[in-house]
């Protein structure tokens, strides 16, 4: 096996992981949207379709009110109908709000799994959300409830979806091959359901069946030797814009929440540009097809999962993780990709980590990794 020509000084210790308070079963959501006022038959024949196809079974919600009489409703209107719809200032309101909490639990259930609460020697925060913004933001809430010393670098990145946790990965990798004694806290917060809309474009309405809300915190430091369990070793990143692609997936601030443009083209799309999606990440990382060991694709959703399975010819064992990741929590945006590296990080095999997201462009970011049992 060709080894890389760049020396890995990037580790992942360890992830933790946070989901809301509330969830609900795929029927039941299915029967929630089905029994709101005003949805006509068409729209209630695609959502049966979409539900039932989507490999779901639960998914996870900060917003309460989805098992509780209209007149107790404490998000929606008091209304069946769910009209007027709640305004983007209330959304991001609660975002502001779970994001801080949350935010803080996926550290504490991170520093928990890896036995080690010390947070004197962070050196930088990386936080990553698309659903919800805030100056402050929940970095700053996080830097004094964890205690991190006035000194952290902290750096966001917004707006980017499905594909930045990866995008933070590059840079806590960036950062620890610069600075010897880095420590770096990556948290990832995507509160989706908080930008649950009445729409009649088909978009929206696969948007409602497959997004739902969680957080992730991983540990990236440049010396392992302190690690107590699995390591996750950084090779190389890659990034790549699909052509043509730019219309198929995109993420707008409207009146009433964000907006989402989901082409039912884009599980065609990426499986049309694989070969050069993997060409750029091996020839980046000097690896080949077949040094590839373990492989973490962020489950978007089924038909995407399929394609690539299909174009790669894997056997389905190989996507498991990704599969249960659907289907026990839905498509969590930038979050998914991390319940499944943690999953991946606490199994018993060792090997070569290909990890593949997408998002907004279309955009993927591909990454080279090692996974071992000890450093």
């Amino acid at each position: 096996m060709q080894e890389s020509n760049n020396k890995q000084k990037a580790y992942l210790l360890g992830i933790g992981t946070a989901v809301p308070d509330y969830s609900y079963s795929q029927d039941y959501a299915l029967e929630f949207n089905l029994g709101i006022e005003g949805t006509t038959e068409r729209q209630k024949k695609f959502m049966r379709r979409i539900y039932a196809g989507s490999a779901i079974e639960k998914r996870y919600s900060v917003i309460a009110d989805y098992d509780r009489d209209p007149a107790d409703y404490c998000f929606f209107p008091p209304a069946r109908s769910l009209k007027p719809e709640p305004t983007t200032e209330k959304r991001n309101d609660l975002f502001i709000q779970e994001a801080n909490r949350l935010s803080l639990r996926a550290a504490e259930d991170l520093f928990k799994r890896i036995g080690n609460s010390n947070t004197d020697d962070i050196t930088h925060l990386i936080t990553v959300s698309c659903t919800g913004f805030s100056a402050p933001g929940f970095d700053f809430h996080l830097a004094r409830e964890l205690t991190l010393p006035p000194a952290t670098r902290r750096y966001h990145i917004g707006f980017m979806g499905c594909y930045a946790a990866l995008t933070a990965m590059s840079l806590a990798h960036s950062i620890c091959k610069a600075e010897p004694d880095a420590r770096v806290l990556m948290v990832n917060v995507e509160l989706c359901s908080v930008h649950f809309q009445q729409r009649d474009d088909l978009d929206t309405m696969v948007a409602n069946a497959i997004f739902a809300d969680g957080a992730s915190a991983a540990l990236i430091v440049s010396d392992p030797t302190a690690a107590n369990g699995p390591i996750i070793a950084f090779d190389s990143f890659n990034s790549q814009i699909l052509p043509d692609s730019k219309e198929d997936m995109a993420w707008r601030v409207g009146n009433t929440g964000f907006t989402m443009k989901l082409s039912a083209y884009v599980p065609r799309i990426i499986n049309e540009n694989l070969d050069d999606i993997l060409e750029g990440i091996l020839k980046k990382s000097g690896r080949s097809r077949g040094d590839i060991d373990i492989w973490a694709v962020h489950p978007g959703g089924k038909a995407i999962l399929e394609k690539i399975e299909e174009a790669l010819q894997l056997d389905p064992e190989e996507l498991r993780v990704s599969y249960e990741v659907l289907r026990n929590y839905g498509n969590m945006s930038s979050v998914t990709i991390m319940f499944v590296l943690q999953r991946i990080l606490a199994d018993s095999r060792e090997g070569n980590v290909l990890a593949i997201a997408f998002g907004p462009g279309l955009t993927v970011e591909t990454g080279f990794m090692r996974k071992t049992a000890r450093p």
